[in-house]
């Protein structure tokens, strides 16, 4: 296969190396997408209240898990007066607590699973695409093995880009959840 006569392109090796470039790019992201989530559920694991209690007033370090940081974050806040001489009310300090806990967890793992997710269907699209390539630039027989795998090891490549597009978009339900949960517990410690 000739393109615009300057490359000569031989369709099988082409569809088998765009649909490998394809199929490694999609499941390259999923894992890292994969191990940030892993991460994400470590983070919000469930701490009981007197853990919580016991380490509210010492000093945020980043090993420290979201119930950790949230219950650290109000403890601290609700510690310090305001402008006015005042402590902030408590129902303020809980919902800003809240607010940039759920920011910040979203800011490291969330959004970053969520750009990941939506990666892969152009990418899959795009062996798809890579495919059909092949089918429209070959003049061999229209019926050929060539063109009639071209086409159908593309799909491939979109499918489990679908697929893990998916299957990321409800972890990524599925830690928002988890993420609530743990910022609740923090909450709960007795300022």
């Amino acid at each position: 296969m000739d393109i615009l006569g300057l490359i000569t392109i031989n369709p099988m090796s082409f569809n088998i190396w765009s649909l490998r470039i394809s199929l490694t790019l999609t499941t390259s992201i999923f894992i890292i997408a994969m191990v940030l989530a892993v991460r994400a559920f470590l983070h919000a694991k469930s701490l009981d209240h007197k853990h919580l209690d016991s380490v509210k007033d010492k000093h945020a370090s980043p090993q420290d898990t979201l119930a950790e940081s949230v219950a650290k974050m109000l403890w601290a806040t609700s510690q310090s007066e305001g402008a006015a001489g005042q402590p902030a009310p408590k129902e303020f300090l809980y919902d800003a607590t809240r607010e940039v806990a759920q920011n910040n967890f979203n800011g490291l793992f969330v959004n970053r699973i969520y750009m990941c997710a939506n990666l892969l269907p152009p990418i899959g699209l795009w062996g798809t695409v890579a495919g059909m390539i092949v089918i429209f630039l070959y003049t061999g027989d229209p019926g050929s093995a060539i063109n009639n795998g071209a086409i159908g090891a593309k799909l491939w490549s979109t499918y489990f880009a679908l697929m893990y597009y998916v299957l990321l978009q409800g972890i990524c339900v599925c830690l928002d959840v988890v993420a609530k949960r743990s910022i609740n517990r923090g909450l709960q410690v007795k300022i």
